[in-house]
């Protein structure tokens, strides 16, 4: 049984019915933190005002259970018509069942496709056809006080060369130079990537995720792997770092304990409660000499999108109401009340995202050659486990780097 919600009634339901024309399901996963709520309180009742021949079944769920709820649904057969779904592993798995509508036709009308940044339309795209819109993008960069790097004399490295010798020079000052919890495994993965997309280049997990038989990480995986562990082995990172939470890294960066930290643009929020004096400031992730990647590329995931049941009776509605949520007008709301970059061309305002942001999205972004796609969420499950594990023994010394490298490539082979 499936109980009717109102536009933000978080109904349980056990699956979903297909709606007739007029009607459409909408699954989504922004309920229980107060700016996803606002954002979609704000969205769907735009929408109900300019589309009331349109009416919405909506569920509402947290992340944490939404991705249990989905899959649970599209295995039974019930699909929502539109509903919110994270890129990589997760969505092609849908794609791979036959599950998700095509969007290509609709994207070509009115300049639709033309409004997304193309790197972030890739990352909902598979096999030249493209399944869901992308409408958040989190990028990862270094983090740095500003204010105690004036008072310090420190100058914001251009180089990886310059950058280990500025971490030097924090650890004889008696600080740490890196704030990192990796308890929970993921925080070290940005290390790794940006090591490997600077050395040979991004795409790399995409390229084994889309089945290229020639996918590879060369010898720059272990060499990534290496310089890895060299950091955690001239001790930049804190104390215990791999059994402590990203929490507990971040208080340290903000009580000046630790003088950088290596994270994702939620680092603005993570950071609103900082103590007084304490100016957030970012620098990209630096160029390393000889290095065959792109140096300009910036680690940065499609965070959501969203897509459409391949079961969906009314697409023509369901395509109405994806263009209504990344129109530019919905986005720029978006932004201004979750503080997140999106992925539709203009709307990261300054006045919006404010300037910490801004100075990303507008500067770092979107100069990047390439946006380089979380590996850990783009790989299939499988995978990720022997990229933690394998990561995590990288940092303790008890797995050799060139060892790590091999296990991530044979389970990336494996992995379906």
């Amino acid at each position: 049984m499936k109980l009717k919600s109102l536009l933000m009634g978080a109904a349980l339901v056990l699956g979903a019915v297909p709606a007739m024309a007029g009607q459409l399901t909408f699954w989504h996963a922004y309920a229980g933190q107060q700016d996803k709520v606002d954002f979609i309180n704000f969205a769907l009742g735009e929408f109900a005002k300019k589309h009331p021949d349109i009416k919405l079944d909506v569920v509402a769920a947290e992340q944490s259970a939404y991705k249990t709820k989905l899959n649970t649904a599209m295995a039974s057969g019930n699909p929502p018509d539109v509903f919110y779904t994270l890129p990589g592993g997760f969505l092609n798995a849908f794609v791979k069942g036959g599950q998700m509508y095509a969007l290509d036709q609709d994207l070509a009308k009115d300049a639709w496709r033309q409004s997304f940044l193309e790197s972030a339309i890739a990352q909902t795209s598979k096999d030249g056809h493209t399944y869901a819109v992308p409408v958040d993008v989190d990028s990862v960069v270094f983090w740095y006080n500003k204010a105690l790097f004036a008072q310090k004399g420190w100058a914001v490295p251009k180089t990886y060369d310059e950058l280990m010798a500025l971490a030097e020079k924090i650890k004889a000052d008696g600080e740490v130079p890196f704030a990192l919890g990796n308890k929970d495994s993921w925080p070290a993965t940005f290390w790794f990537q940006y090591l490997e997309m600077r050395l040979k280049g991004s795409g790399v997990v995409a390229s084994f995720v889309n089945g290229d038989a020639k996918a590879t990480f060369g010898p720059e995986g272990g060499k990534a792997f290496e310089k890895v562990a060299e950091i955690a082995k001239k001790q930049y990172f804190p104390t215990g770092f791999n059994g402590m939470s990203d929490q507990e890294a971040n208080m340290l960066f903000l009580n000046g304990q630790a003088a950088m930290m290596l994270n994702g643009t939620w680092q603005i929020g993570a950071s609103a409660d900082a103590p007084e004096g304490f100016e957030l400031a970012s620098f990209a992730f630096p160029s390393v000499q000889g290095g065959a990647g792109d140096q300009s590329d910036v680690l940065a995931g499609v965070a959501a999108s969203f897509g459409i049941s391949q079961k969906a009776e009314d697409k023509a509605g369901a395509v109405t109401l994806l263009k209504f949520l990344t129109s530019k007008e919905v986005m720029t709301k978006y932004v201004e009340l979750r503080k997140t970059m999106v992925t539709v061309k203009g709307a990261t305002t300054e006045a919006a995202a404010g300037p910490v942001l801004y100075a990303i999205s507008n500067g770092l972004v979107s100069a990047a050659g390439h946006l380089d796609s979380f590996y850990d969420t783009a790989m299939p499950p499988a995978a990720t486990n022997t990229y933690y594990t394998s990561l995590q023994g990288v940092l303790d010394g008890s797995v050799a780097p060139a060892d790590a490298a091999k296990r991530l490539e044979d389970a990336l082979k494996t992995s379906k």
